[in-house]
């Protein structure tokens, strides 16, 4: 288990633009940098993150049930 490290912990500030280190309170997290809301993701990698979500179509498994 890998454990989250306090001072190499970023977020994707979209007013930067850019992977910046943070300040958390229990309502959100800012950037340290600008005070803008931080995401977790940038755009481009939450859609890489979404597509690495999806189900992998198994063709063989869908003929083997045909065939049974």
């Amino acid at each position: 288990m890998r454990h989250s490290d306090y001072y190499q912990e970023s977020k994707y500030c979209p007013h930067c633009d850019l992977y910046v280190r943070f300040l958390q309170s229990t309502e959100a997290c800012f950037c340290v940098e600008c005070g803008a809301k931080v995401r977790l993701f940038s755009p481009q990698d939450k859609r890489a993150f979404q597509r690495s979500l999806r189900p992998v179509r198994k063709d063989s498994e869908d003929r083997q049930k045909r065939v049974s």
